[in-house]
């Protein structure tokens, strides 16, 4: 329910498994967090992510997306569904190569 109960091996786990993108998505902070700071926890965790744990494992941060959309913002989901389509489809040239 809350993106402050996602972790870190979650994000993690959806690499390994081949996910070419990740997207985490969530209310918009502050105070739209019906879980007061479940969001500004995920934020730093995120952060962390891509500062720190995933250039070690060789994956690039760009991967790895923190959007705020609420459940009232269709076309705010949509634009970044379509950005991420585009960058997947930059990844996949860039492999064809």
């Amino acid at each position: 329910m809350c993106t402050g109960r996602i972790s870190q091996d979650m994000v993690l786990r959806a690499f390994e498994k081949g996910a070419p993108l990740v997207l985490v998505g969530g209310c918009h902070p502050p105070g739209d967090c019906h879980y007061i700071n479940g969001n500004i926890r995920c934020q730093e965790m995120i952060e962390k992510l891509k500062e720190k744990v995933l250039p070690e494992r060789g994956i690039d941060p760009a991967r790895l997306r923190l959007e705020w959309i609420s459940s009232a913002e269709g076309s705010v989901f949509q634009r970044v569904m379509n950005e991420m389509c585009e960058q997947l489809e930059g990844m996949q040239e860039g492999v064809k190569k």
